[in-house]
């Protein structure tokens, strides 16, 4: 049998990334796209009944599609970077950081703009600059606590002997960051929003609004953020590694890595 050239292999270790990304996506999209759109109760109940009575239309909606090509694109470009930088013998944290939060900040640009045509209620106004700027902290931070931070915790959980396995101090690490990075990020989002909705108004204003708001924000950005980094994360992870151990063999993922470096 011909072997398989390192380039072949590398593609075919790319198709996996894909594979694996999009698989996790479709598993936490349904539950993002509910949330994004509906924020009462009421609203909510009916957007779990029209997944479960009618998921074959729900999938079809712009709506999921939208929220699935966000995370499908970030988990996309997350596992490319690690596989092109580990055949090439890169560090991948500087790499991941950069790719991963570009592609998430201008695919959720695209999201939020056609949400706000599909569902607003009111023409939006320019963003403030500060609101800019505030925002794009929050979104690097979840995306730091979402694509570098889980591996180093992970590794430093499993050499102190908090967990047995490496595994599991990987799925444990990927489930708390996404969600611990919220307590600080959601002070930002908040201030973020205050900015936009009250321009003008006194800093013990804003402070005040932040120390209302900030448990209640925080809990809800938690319960979505988990879901997509979180679960998502791991089942990216899961899947990736699964689907490697079925297409290649050892040898060939050697003879992969060796011919990258």
């Amino acid at each position: 049998m011909q072997e398989n050239k390192p380039s072949d292999l590398l593609a075919r270790r790319l198709g996996i990334d894909l594979f694996s990304a999009a698989s996790a996506a479709f598993g936490v999209s349904p539950f993002i796209t509910i949330v994004d759109r509906n924020k009462l109760g009421a609203a909510l109940k009916r957007g779990f009944a029209d997944l479960f009575t009618r998921p074959h239309k729900f999938v079809r909606t712009p709506a999921f599609l939208l929220v699935f090509g966000v995370y499908c694109a970030t988990y996309t470009t997350a596992n490319a970077i690690d596989t092109i930088c580990s055949y090439t013998n890169l560090d991948n944290q500087t790499p991941k950081f950069l790719g991963t939060t570009i592609a998430n900040m201008t695919t959720c640009i695209y999201k939020d703009r056609a949400f706000t045509r599909m569902f607003g209620i009111v023409a939006p106004k320019g963003l403030p600059l500060g609101s800019y700027g505030l925002f794009a902290t929050r979104d690097a931070l979840t995306i730091a606590a979402s694509f570098n931070l889980p591996s180093v915790l992970a590794r430093e959980f499993y050499d102190r002997k908090y967990f047995l396995d490496y595994e599991t101090s990987q799925n444990f690490s990927q489930m708390l960051c996404p969600a611990a990075v919220q307590i600080v990020s959601c002070a930002l989002h908040l201030l973020g929003l205050d900015l936009y909705n009250r321009p003008g108004i006194s800093w013990s204003s804003r402070f005040n609004f932040l120390a209302k708001n900030y448990a209640k924000t925080t809990i809800t950005r938690i319960a979505r953020i988990g879901p997509a980094f979180g679960i998502g994360g791991v089942g990216n992870r899961v899947i990736k590694e699964r689907v490697s151990e079925l297409v290649f063999d050892r040898q060939q993922v050697g003879v992969v890595a060796t011919a990258f470096k």
